[in-house]
Formats: C-alpha cells, structure tokens, sequence
C-alpha cells in the first residue's frame, strides 16, 4: 500500500506509512512486566511436539510437516544453512559516525529496507523477552540491551489463491522465514564490523521470544487469533526476524489503530480456525499478558499434522486485515483505525464480499507431497470455503498451560501434558483488571 510517492520519503521510513499511525507508551495489550516470567524453550509448543508431549503421531509428524512438500523442503534446509552465521567475532573498536543514537537508528532501518525488510521497529529487550534456558536446556543470559524487529510479507497474491491450510501453506512461512534470516544475518554481522555485539534471531534458531519485542517496537497489536500481531498494512500476513544488539539506538513506541476493538466485535478468524483453537470469549491475564489466549496445544497439533496441506495460516487467511492495498481497502483501513462506529458494518461486509475465500486466478503451485521419499500427489487438500454462520462463544473450550505446567527446562523425555486440567485452567482464568486496557 503506497500513499505517497518514495521519493518524497527518507530511507529509514520504509515503504508502508507506519509514521502515520497513533504512538502510545505502552502496548494497546496490558503487559504486568513483574508478572511476566522468563520461560524455557523447552516450554514452546513445537518444541514439546518434538519431545513427545503431544503424544508419538505428533512427534513423528513434526520431523516432516515443514518438509512435506518440495518448496518448504529447500526452502528450510537453505535457511538452516544460515545457522553459523547468527553470531560472530565483534571489531575491536567501534567505528566511525556511530555515536549518535537517533543517526544509528536510522541508519539501520534504511539498511534493513535497502535488503528488502517491509516494516523495521526498535525497542529495548526487556528480561522477559529472553528465553531462561536454550533447547539444550543452558541457561541465557540477557546479552544486548536494544532489539531490532523486522517484519516480513508471507505475499498477499500467494495467499490469495490459498485457503490457508493448504499445501502452500509452509512455503509461505519458510519463505518469509528464509529472507527474514538473510537480512538479519547481514544486518547483524555489519553491526559487529562497526564494533557493536549484535546477534541474529531467526526462526531456525532465537534466543529471545519474538511477541513481545514485535509489540514493544510498534510493528503491530496483539489480535484475537492470540499470539499473533496484527499491522495495519500487512494484517497478521507476517513473520519477524530480530537482532539484538547494543548499538546505540534511539527506540519507537508501541502503536495504537483501534484493533483492540475491532478484535473484539470480529471473531472471523475463531469462527474460520480448522481445530477451534481460537476463543470466542473474552481476554483473560496469561503469564502477565491481557490477551485473547489461543489453544497452542490444538494449534500446533493441527498444524504439525494436517492431512490436506503443510501447517496453517487460516486465521491470516481470512482476517479482515489480510488485504492487498487497492484504493478501496485503503478507505476502510482509514475507516476502521479512525471511526470507531464502522467496525461492525467493515466486519459485516467483509464476508459479504467473500474476502477469505480463494482467488483459484492465483493458484500456481502444485498440490504435492513428499511420503516415505517420494513425491506423489498429495492425498487430500483443504479447500473449505468461508463458514458464514456465526458460533456461540459457548463452544470455546481452550486448554492453557501457565508457566507453572512448563516442562523442567533440561527435560529431554516426553513430559505428557495435562489436557484435562488445562481446560479447566482455561474455564478458572483470571478475568483482565479493573484498570486493564480498554479497546477505543
């Protein structure tokens, strides 16, 4: 979406107008940062796949769903590729020009777009945004004081001509993934040569959790899909990519649009989500956050094993947010973040103009797959259409694991979860607080 002709614009800017949009100084999501505790990252969901949690078809079906299609298949083993290069030997001495904390800053997210980042933010690394412990269970300690967070387009034409949990579905990811780590590796190592540590965070492997450094630096809001960040431009069609570092930078606040609202009256992507891990109801506190908590354990269980495409991304899929920037969306996103009395009529229209269904124009991939090594004709594919009928919250039931139901970080067996009582967490959670951030 491009209002404004580039030339107009500096370099550090980008190419999306995310100057124009509200700063706050604190996120739109209530964060009680005494509350927040630092958590393993043995705790994340994928990672409890792979160790067994989930049960044996989950762990067995985790070492392919990224593979099982030939283009998610090169397009991570070329990203693992990058590994070696996150880290590296820092310059004796700092550089040159480099005192400025304002001129760094700029410097940085003109580089970044030069790669072909699409939105760039900065903020400080809070303790909490650490992982405690590393995959092998050794303790992290907080290394740089600034973070510098990239977003990356999935491609709205791609996802266009998807349902979203078809078998382009991992492609999308690995993509934005690959150039993610590309730019960060790059921008990471010209850091160090100009005598700054600096590290890369990538999805192949991260130190830091990316959520809450996204929030912090102002590249969106946390949504009802749950941990998920929404920007006004890019909707939830985005993965991140993150340096740490402790070049002087000058940081950017966190950003208010009116998604907490908008949020609140759309329940598109609950209603749309394949495994019903997406609450209808209302936010709860989760480990210090005031969010709309998603159902990881379904989440990642479905998208580890879906039958009929690699992983998922309905919920980006068929979010209002999820549009390609012709003059007409660029109305209703002025709409929705200025006129608050909109909202429900923009949500209403959205499915009457069939936004989230498949573009079959802007299909060109091919429904593939790879079993036991062999590329064959994938044996079923999601082609559901949009599910206009609207559910009753009554349906949620959304299992949480709080960081007290963490598995010991040095875990390597499979430590079961407790599904039972996980749900029973969810139905108990504490409500938001009284003085809790309340959607505009």
């Amino acid at each position: 979406m491009k209002w404004f002709s580039r030339r107009r614009r500096p370099a550090h800017l980008g190419p999306y107008p995310m100057e124009r949009i509200t700063r706050v100084d604190r996120p739109t999501t209530r964060i009680d940062d005494e509350a927040v505790p630092r958590v393993p990252f043995r705790a994340n969901f994928f990672s409890r796949a792979a160790h067994g949690d989930l049960g044996a078809r989950v762990a067995k079906e985790i070492k392919r769903f990224n593979t099982k299609t030939p283009l998610s298949l090169v397009l991570r083993n070329f990203a693992a590729t990058h590994l070696p290069f996150q880290d590296g030997k820092t310059a004796d001495a700092p550089a040159p020009l480099t005192d400025d904390p304002r001129q760094n800053a700029e410097h940085i997210k003109a580089l970044l777009y030069f790669l072909g980042a699409d939105i760039v933010g900065i903020c400080e690394a809070p303790a909490y945004a650490w992982y405690s412990h590393d995959g092998e269970g050794v303790p992290i300690e907080q290394k740089h004081r600034f973070a510098i967070v990239m977003a990356l387009d999935q491609g709205f034409d791609t996802m266009d001509g998807a349902n979203g949990n078809d078998w382009i579905s991992s492609g999308q990811s690995q993509r934005a993934y690959l150039m993610g780590s590309t730019y960060a590796i790059v921008a990471a190592d010209y850091i160090r040569q100009l005598g700054f540590a600096a590290r890369a965070h990538t999805n192949a492997d991260s130190e830091v959790l990316h959520l809450p450094l996204a929030l912090l630096a102002g590249i969106g809001e946390l949504s009802r899909i749950g941990e998920v960040i929404i920007n006004p431009f890019l909707g939830p069609r985005f993965k991140t990519a993150i340096i740490t570092t402790d070049l002087p930078l000058t940081v950017d606040k966190p950003i208010d649009f009116g998604l907490q609202d908008f949020c609140a009256k759309c329940r598109k992507c609950a209603r749309e989500c394949p495994c019903a891990a997406i609450p209808f109801g209302d936010k709860i506190m989760f480990n210090g956050y005031e969010m709309w908590k998603p159902d990881a354990e379904n989440c990642v269980k479905y998208r580890i094993s879906n039958p009929g495409g690699t992983s998922c991304g309905r919920c980006m899929k068929v979010c209002p947010f999820n549009k390609e920037g012709l003059v007409q969306h660029r109305t209703g996103l002025w709409a929705a973040i200025h006129l608050p009395w909109t909202r429900r009529f923009l949500i209403w229209l959205d499915d009457v103009l069939d936004y989230g269904e498949r573009n079959e124009r802007k299909k060109w991939w091919r429904d593939l797959e790879l079993v036991n090594g062999v590329l064959q004709v994938a044996r079923k594919v999601n082609r559901r259409g949009l599910k206009k009928e609207r559910l009753d919250r009554k349906d949620d039931k959304i299992a949480i694991y709080p960081a007290e139901a963490n598995p010991p970080a040095d875990a390597k067996g499979p430590v079961p979860v407790d599904r039972v009582k996980a749900v029973e967490a969810g139905r108990k959670a504490e409500p938001p607080h009284a003085d809790s951030n309340q959607p505009r």
